[in-house]
């Protein structure tokens, strides 16, 4: 039995995203559906949640197509604009009471801070963790950094014994991944996987680094705005390029070609 109250979604019915049943998020939601921008009335949607109490109270979601907007109903000035990539974390979250408008606005800014300002630099070469360029053609790994509180959390896990030692360097750690159960001849997609590594490499063409996994490169599919960073065959195009930025510590972050939208990299783990 679900004893979490239901978040309330107001929804465009011109080009939304037609919220699925099969979609964890929006399992546990009541949705009223409103026809234009013309009647986005913040202040109304606030009254109709404060009409049902049997949802949650302090925020709502208004959803236009793939763009979303967490709004706090006491104060409707204080709202939270994401996109359709972060709807889980951001939506279960809030419902949850686990997280806030403040606390998602107040880790955008960390985020910002931590990263360089964002330029082409000529001659481009991926590093590793210790600074060393990586060749083309070289296999790497690429591991998903946990926040601060899940590492010190993660240092009392207990080693499985009878592993070797490149076993134990991978174990207990989160690795961008490839999905596996695409046969169909479809491109591959990334994900995240625990204890469960897969090899990159990059290819430099006209001193643009690209990065590749079993013969197909990264790639962002710009028509589908829902989509995250896929794998294909054909080299990318402008557009389709994914972006590596180094932050402020040394890290590396992925993002769509010439934005700064790097919080549009969010990587869910799922458990098989």
């Amino acid at each position: 039995m679900n004893e979490q109250k239901p978040i309330h979604y107001f929804v465009c019915s011109k080009g939304s995203d037609s919220l699925g049943l099969t979609n964890a998020t929006e399992d546990n939601t009541i949705v009223e559906y409103f026809d234009s921008e013309e009647d986005v009335d913040l202040a109304k949607f606030a009254d109709i949640v404060k009409s049902k109490p049997n949802c949650v109270q302090k925020h709502f979601i208004v959803n236009k197509g793939d763009d979303y907007c967490a709004v706090e109903t006491d104060s409707v000035k204080n709202s939270y604009v994401f996109s359709v990539r972060l709807k889980y974390r951001i939506v279960s979250t809030l419902a949850a009471g686990t997280a806030t408008i403040e606390s998602f606005i107040e880790e955008d800014k960390r985020l910002e801070n931590k990263l360089a300002k964002p330029e082409r630099q000529p001659g481009f070469k991926l590093r590793d963790a210790d600074g060393e360029i990586i060749p083309d053609g070289i296999k790497f790994a690429l591991q998903i950094l946990r926040d601060r509180e899940e590492e010190l959390d993660g240092e009392d896990e207990d080693e499985p014994e009878g592993l070797s030692k490149e076993e134990l360097f991978y174990c207990n750690k989160d690795w961008v991944g490839v999905n596996s159960y695409m046969d169909d001849g479809k491109d591959y997609f990334l994900c995240a996987q625990e204890s469960n590594y897969v090899s990159f490499e990059c290819e430099t063409i006209d001193d643009i680094v690209y990065l590749k996994h079993d013969g197909g490169y990264f790639y962002f599919d710009i028509d589908n705005k829902s989509s995250g960073i896929f794998i294909g065959k054909a080299v990318p195009t402008k557009e389709q390029r994914v972006q590596i930025h180094y932050t402020n510590d040394g890290d590396i972050c992925l993002t769509a070609w010439g934005g700064r939208v790097y919080v549009a990299c969010n990587w869910v783990k799922s458990a098989y």
